[in-house]
């Protein structure tokens, strides 16, 4: 079983994913795949001939923060990063999946609707954090106000993802709250799996 798990920047899916992963539970993120890939020759020498050497570090890796500032604040550049980048992160999970299949595989998919990859996985759990939350968190962790309102305008509101979700985990509370529900929920899952 193939499960996406999603939510808005800064809801906490990768802690929520670290809980998966406690809990015994087979884990994919796609971040970690980007960062993979962006080491790669074939995807920095397709970067470096759009974007030129300014988005790349003195020793000659990607400067991540750098290229998110170019994206971040034009709608082709970022299209076309995303055109490189998220068939390459979807093969990849597809491939790890792939490997046990009959296992419980989560994978961690920020832009899961915004990319209408939806329909590739059996089922898709939500982190629900609100949205003040979010914006805290996101701010101790150094981004600018003007840069967290950017990176949201590109993302689907999170009321649409929950619609759509089949699991939804509160992220509103303490972390043991949230691994509590992440433990039921592998339970759930473990349940659903057997029966399949």
């Amino acid at each position: 079983m193939l499960i996406a798990l999603t939510g808005t920047l800064g809801g906490g899916k990768s802690t929520v994913l670290r809980f998966f992963d406690l809990f015994g539970v087979n884990t994919i993120s796609a971040d970690e795949i980007v960062h993979e890939l962006l080491e790669t020759p074939k995807v920095r020498d397709q970067i470096q001939k759009y974007f030129g050497r300014k988005v790349f570090t003195p020793s000659g890796k990607i400067d991540r923060k750098k290229l998110a500032a170019r994206v971040f604040s034009n709608k082709d550049e970022k299209r076309y990063l995303e055109s490189i980048l998220h068939p390459l992160v979807f093969q990849t999970i597809f491939d790890r999946y792939s490997q046990n299949p009959k296992a419980i595989t989560v994978a961690e998919v920020p832009l899961l609707f915004e990319t209408a990859t939806e329909d590739h996985f059996n089922k898709v759990i939500v982190v629900k954090t609100p949205i003040q939350v979010v914006k805290k968190r996101l701010q101790q962790r150094g981004m600018s106000h003007e840069d967290i309102e950017a990176r949201m305008k590109h993302q689907i509101d999170l009321e649409t993802k929950l619609a759509k979700a089949d699991f939804i985990i509160d992220n509103s509370g303490s972390l043991s709250e949230t691994k509590k529900q992440v433990e039921d929920l592998v339970k759930i899952l473990n349940a659903q799996n057997r029966s399949s």
